[in-house]
C-alpha cells in the first residue's frame, strides 16, 4: 500500500464516504513497519498525523492508533489513557528531567537532547514544527550548567525567547541588555550585535546559536553586517564555551571538515510533528483581488505573507474589505481606542485591525508587533499580514499561510526561504494540517549548504570579519589579504577590532585622513557631550564617506541625516513627533509618514547612528590622542541617540512590550529608576493596579512584569 493510496482513504473519509478504518490501520501500520528510509518513515508520521486531525472518525480504535503514534515516534501525542504499558514505559524514556510532566519528547528530540546531556556539541537541521527549542529549555531545566548564552537573531526574537525562559526565573537571573549586571548563574538572551557587545559575558558553559543558517553571507548588504557580526560571535564563544548547540531549519549540510574541527555532531532530520498541504491559487487578476476570492475558503488563523511593507498594506486592506461582519471583543476594542488615541486614529493598522486584520512588518513598534503576535495567537484577530519579520523563529498558532509574493526587498527569494516561510502552517495540538497557499510557483528545490565564512574563509569573505580572528586561525590566503592591515601604523589593531563589522582599510582610511588634516579634524571631531549642528554635520559626513552606509528610504545623506537628529533633539517626546510626522496626511500618505518616521526612530536614531559615531570615536580618540590633541567624546550624545533622547529604561521596556508611550508614564511613577535591572525590580515588586491613571488595556500590557504576572 502506497503513501499516496493511504492518504487518498483518509481524504475518502473526511469527505464522509465509506472507508474500513480497521483495514486502512492495518494498511497503515503495514506501511509504517515496512519503512526502508527516514523518508518513508517521516510519511507515515504524515499519515498518523493526519489521523490526529480526524481523530473522530477512528472510534473504539484508540489503542490502535497509540500503538502507531508509539511505532513512529509521535511520543508527545500519546494519550496515557488509551495506551497499553508497554507504550506508557517507552513513553517514560522520552520524558526530559526536571521538565514538568506533561513535556514528553519524539524519538528524535530524545536523541538530540541524549547527545547534549553527555556534553557533546551538537548542530541540528529540523523543520519548523521539530521543537528544537524545547531542547533548549530542557538543558537548562537540567541545571548542569551556570551560564548560558543564547543568540537570536532579531529583538523580536530575543523576547520571545526571554518570555518562554521566564519560568527559570528562580534559578537564573535573565538578562537581555547590556546594562543589566549579571549574577552567579545567568541566562544571556542576546541579538548578535549584544553579544559581541556585552563585556560582562565570561565562562560560558552553554552556548547556543537560534536560526545558525544566518551564518551565510548572502550578498545583501544590511543582513551581510549582522552575518559578520554572527561570524564574529561564533568565532569568539564556539572556541571559549565549554559545549554548544546550533540549530535551524532545512539544512542539507555543513562545510567539509565543520565537524571535525569544531568536535560536533550534525543531524539533519525531516521529523515532523504537523502535515502540510499546497495549494496553487488561481491567476487572472491582482493579487489583491486573488487574495479576496481566496478569503472564503480559508478557515482558521492566517498568516499572509509579502516582500515589501506597501504590499502588506495593500493585502491588508484587501482582507479587511472583504471583513464587514467582523465581530470586535471587548479586549480587541481597548487595544483599537489606545492605539487611536497613542498613534493615529486613521493609521492603517488601525483601520484593518477593526476587521480582524494585523499588520506585521519591521516599522512596527516592537512593543505592538508583540501585541499583534499576541492577538493573532489568542484568536482575537485572524489575519496577520507580514513582510519576512514573522519567518524567523517567531511562533505563531497558524493554520493557514498564505504566500503572495514570490519576493523578498526586491530580489526573488531561494528554496530555503521558501521552506521556512511554508513552515509556519499548522501547530503541534492546536492544526495538526497546515495549509499552504501559493500565488507562485515555488523556487526549484535544491540541497541547503550553509556556509560558515569564520571557518571556510573564502575570498568573499570580509575583511571586517577576518581582522577578528586569531592569526592562527587564518588560511593563508585570508593572511594574506590583511598583511596591509597588519603592516600599517595608522590606526592599531584594537581599534580596528572594537568597531565590529566596519570595513578595515576604511578604518585606516579615515584615521589617515584625520592625521594629514590635524586642525581641521580637530575642530570638527573634538566635541564633548552634544555636538553642534556643524560639528555633527561634520563627524557623520566622515563615518558615511569612510565606513560604507547604506542608505535607505529615510535617509539618503549625512546632511538629511543631521537635520533629521537635530530635529528630532529638539522635541524628543515620542508622541509630539508622531503628531509632527503624520499632521495633515491622509490615506497612504499617513501611513508612510507614520511608518517613516518609526522607521527612522528604530533603524536611525537608536541603532545605525550611535553604531557609526562610536567608531568615528574611537578612531579619532586614537589619532587625535597620539598627536597631543585632547580628542572627542561621543559616549554621552551616542547614548541618548540610543535612548531617543529618553531615559534608557523607556526604551529598554519597549522590547518588554510596554510601549513607549506608557512606559514613559510607568518610569515616572517609579521614581524614575537608572536602570533596567531596578525598573525590573521595583515592577516586579507591586501589580499592575498600583499604578495611577492607567486603563485596563495598559495594565493588562504591564502585568506580565508586575507581581500580578507571579
Amino acid at each position: 500500500m502506497s503513501f499516496r493510496v493511504l492518504l487518498e482513504s483518509l481524504g475518502a473519509l473526511t469527505a464522509g464516504r465509506h472507508v474500513d478504518v480497521f483495514a486502512f490501520l492495518a494498511q497503515l501500520s503495514a506501511f509504517a513497519a515496512l519503512a526502508e528510509d527516514d523518508a518513508e518513515v517521516q510519511q507515515a508520521r504524515e499519515l498518523c498525523v493526519r489521523v490526529l486531525d480526524q481523530i473522530h472518525d477512528f472510534a473504539g480504535y484508540e489503542a490502535i492508533v497509540q500503538g502507531l503514534l508509539r511505532n513512529v515516534g509521535l511520543f508527545p501525542y500519546l494519550d496515557r489513557g488509551a495506551a497499553d504499558i508497554a507504550t506508557q514505559l517507552a513513553t517514560e524514556v522520552h520524558r526530559p528531567r526536571s521538565m514538568p510532566e506533561g513535556v514528553v519528547f519524539t524519538t528524535k528530540q530524545a536523541e538530540v537532547y541524549r547527545e547534549l546531556m553527555a556534553g557533546r556539541n551538537v548542530v541540528l537541521s529540523a523543520p519548523t514544527s521539530f521543537g528544537k527549542s524545547l531542547i533548549i529549555d530542557a538543558v537548562i531545566a537540567s541545571g548542569v550548567h551556570d551560564n548560558i548564552v543564547v543568540v537570536v537573531p532579531t529583538l523580536a526574537l530575543v523576547d520571545e525567547t526571554r518570555r518562554r525562559l521566564m519560568k527559570f526565573g528562580d534559578h537564573y537571573k535573565l538578562i537581555t541588555h547590556l546594562s543589566q549586571a549579571p549574577t552567579d548563574r545567568n541566562i544571556f538572551v542576546h541579538t548578535q550585535e549584544r553579544v559581541i557587545e556585552n563585556a560582562n559575558i565570561r565562562n560560558v558553559d552553554f552556548f547556543v546559536i537560534d536560526e545558525f543558517y544566518k551564518l551565510e553571507i548572502d550578498g545583501a548588504s544590511d543582513s551581510d553586517s549582522r552575518s559578520v557580526l554572527l561570524n564574529q560571535a561564533f568565532y569568539r564563544w564556539v572556541k571559549r564555551a565549554k559545549q554548544f548547540y546550533m540549530l535551524g531549519p532545512n539544512i542539507d549540510r555543513l562545510p567539509d571538515g565543520f565537524g571535525k574541527n569544531f568536535h560536533c555532531t550534525f543531524i539533519r532530520t525531516d521529523f515532523s510533528t504537523v502535515a502540510s498541504e499546497t495549494h496553487i491559487v488561481p491567476g487572472g487578476a491582482n493579487d489583491s483581488q486573488r487574495l479576496q476570492k481566496l478569503i472564503p475558503e480559508l478557515n482558521g488563523p492566517t498568516l499572509v505573507f509579502s516582500g515589501s511593507v506597501k504590499k502588506v498594506r495593500e493585502l491588508g486592506r484587501a482582507i479587511a474589505a472583504e471583513r464587514g461582519n467582523f465581530k470586535i471583543e471587548s479586549n480587541l476594542q481597548e487595544t483599537l481606542d489606545w492605539l487611536g488615541e497613542n498613534f493615529h486614529p486613521k493609521w492603517g493598522l488601525v483601520e484593518t485591525l477593526r476587521r480582524g486584520v494585523g499588520i506585521h512588518h519591521g516599522r512596527v513598534p516592537r512593543a505592538i508587533a508583540q501585541l499583534l503576535v499576541r492577538l493573532f495567537n489568542e484568536g482575537l484577530i485572524d489575519y496577520l499580514v507580514c513582510t519576512s519579520t514573522l519567518i524567523e523563529g517567531v511562533n505563531t498558532a497558524a493554520r493557514n499561510v498564505v504566500i503572495a509574493d514570490n519576493t523578498i526587498n526586491r530580489r526573488k527569494y531561494d528554496f530555503f526561504t521558501f521552506n521556512n516561510i511554508r513552515g509556519r502552517s499548522g501547530r503541534m495540538w492546536k492544526h495538526y494540517v497546515g495549509h499552504v497557499y501559493l500565488f507562485y510557483p515555488p523556487p526549484e528545490q535544491e540541497l541547503e549548504f550553509v556556509d560558515v565564512p569564520a571557518f571556510t574563509q573564502s575570498a568573499e569573505t570580509p575583511e571586517s570579519l577576518l581582522v577578528q580572528l586569531h592569526r592562527e586561525d587564518l588560511s593563508p590566503n585570508s593572511a594574506e589579504r590583511l598583511n596591509p592591515v597588519w603592516s600599517q601604523r595608522h590606526l592599531s589593531l584594537d581599534t580596528i577590532r572594537a568597531n565590529s563589522g566596519v570595513d578595515p582599510r576604511g578604518q585606516i582610511a579615515l584615521a589617515k585622513f584625520i592625521h594629514e588634516n590635524l586642525d581641521s579634524s580637530a575642530e570638527a571631531l573634538s566635541w564633548r557631550g552634544f555636538p553642534r549642528y556643524a560639528q555633527l554635520e561634520a563627524s557623520l559626513e566622515l563615518a558615511w564617506k569612510y565606513f560604507g552606509t547604506i542608505r535607505t528610504t529615510e535617509v539618503r545623506s549625512p546632511s538629511q541625516l543631521t537635520f533629521k537628529l537635530w530635529s528630532y533633539a529638539k522635541s524628543p517626546r515620542f508622541d509630539e513627533q508622531i503628531r509632527l510626522a503624520v499632521a495633515n496626511r491622509q490615506g497612504d500618505d499617513a501611513d508612510e509618514a507614520m511608518e517613516g518616521f518609526l522607521d527612522f526612530t528604530r533603524q536611525w536614531v537608536s541603532f545605525r547612528a550611535p553604531r557609526m559615531l562610536n567608531a568615528l570615536d574611537r578612531i579619532q580618540n586614537e589619532v587625535l590622542s597620539r598627536n597631543g590633541i585632547l580628542p572627542g567624546d561621543y559616549a554621552h550624545y551616542c547614548s541618548l541617540l540610543e535612548s531617543l533622547f529618553n531615559s534608557p529604561v523607556v526604551v529598554a521596556l519597549d522590547e518588554y512590550g510596554v510601549p513607549v508611550q506608557l512606559a514613559e508614564r510607568v518610569v515616572r511613577q517609579l521614581g524614575n529608576p537608572e536602570s533596567l535591572d531596578a525598573a525590573l525590580a521595583a515592577l516586579k515588586s507591586r501589580p499592575s493596579t498600583a499604578f495611577s491613571g492607567l486603563s485596563r488595556f495598559e495594565r493588562s500590557l504591564l502585568a506580565p512584569l508586575c507581581s500580578d504576572a507571579q
